[in-house]
């Protein structure tokens, strides 16, 4: 029986070491909505191009559209970020995060960026192998319908929105680490780790590299459900009451629900307006 015991932790030592002395790539068979790898070119005046930008749409069956395009963004145009917390059925203390840029002037648009573990053709999200380069790290920058969309109407999930309480100066500064991030990336890759490296915390690195210190380890960091309220002490999300008053009143899903798949930026703005006139009326 020691022999067993033995020979099966050499076994799970040597899994794990293998496992552990990987190089992360770029060259692997991804899914489909994960094929591309995000890269910014600077353009004159100050614009970078995106390309590509992931276009999908969702209703309950699945994917109703599946496109990619090239963008051009003026970041002296943003104007608002939005942060989204997608808690997971069975425990809310775990969750999804994602962030929204708004850009106003000639043609206002709206693009999300989501920090993910990007999976190969029929591999499986595991958090258990999250901890050990079982998957690469990519920044997804989507339209914000895309992502909503998926998350609300695809899966059925409550999604919480808010937008963070920063001046343009400070979300520029934000969404330049964006960038410059996502290039770092482009160029040598990494992997997502459950702990270190997730939805959450990749976020949190960009924030304070633009601010340092302005979001301190918590295990919000990892705990990630709950990060909404972890961004209400530290005053990035503005609200009247409590956190589940707060809560409550950000939750999107039956907007989401009531609205016709359409141009990504005009879904964008409609789900804000509705949701304006009802926090106005209560």
């Amino acid at each position: 029986m020691r022999l067993f015991f033995i020979i099966l932790t050499l076994i799970i030592l040597g899994v794990a070491l293998l496992t552990l002395l990987r190089s992360p790539r770029t060259d692997r068979e991804w899914e489909p909505h994960q094929a591309p790898t995000p890269v910014f070119s600077p353009q004159t005046d100050g614009v970078w191009r995106l390309s590509p930008l992931r276009e999908y749409a969702f209703d309950a069956s699945g994917p109703v559209r599946t496109d990619w395009r090239d963008i051009s963004l003026r970041p002296n145009d943003l104007s608002e970020i939005w942060f989204f917390v997608e808690p997971f059925a069975g425990w809310d203390g775990v969750g999804h995060t994602f962030l929204s840029f708004v850009f106003e002037g000639k043609s206002p648009q709206v693009v999300s960026v989501s920090v993910e573990a990007r999976k190969e053709v029929g591999e499986e999200y595991s958090a258990l192998r999250g901890l050990f380069n079982a998957y690469e790290l990519l920044y997804q920058w989507s339209t914000e319908q895309d992502i909503v969309t998926r998350i609300t109407q695809h899966l059925g999930h409550d999604l919480y929105a808010y937008k963070l309480d920063v001046s343009p100066e400070q979300a520029r500064a934000i969404l330049d680490h964006f960038i410059q991030r996502t290039n770092r990336l482009h160029a040598r890759p990494r992997f997502y780790n459950t702990i270190t490296s997730n939805c959450t915390n990749e976020l949190a690195k960009a924030v304070n590299e633009a601010y340092p210190g302005a979001l301190p380890w918590r295990r919000e960091h990892v705990f990630t459900g709950r990060s909404d309220r972890y961004l209400l002490r530290r005053g990035f999300i503005a609200g009247d009451g409590d956190y589940q008053e707060v809560r409550e009143r950000a939750n999107i899903r039956e907007i989401i629900s009531g609205l016709s798949i359409e141009d990504p930026d005009a879904f964008s703005a409609r789900w804000r307006r509705i949701r304006g006139k009802a926090i106005a009326s209560n």
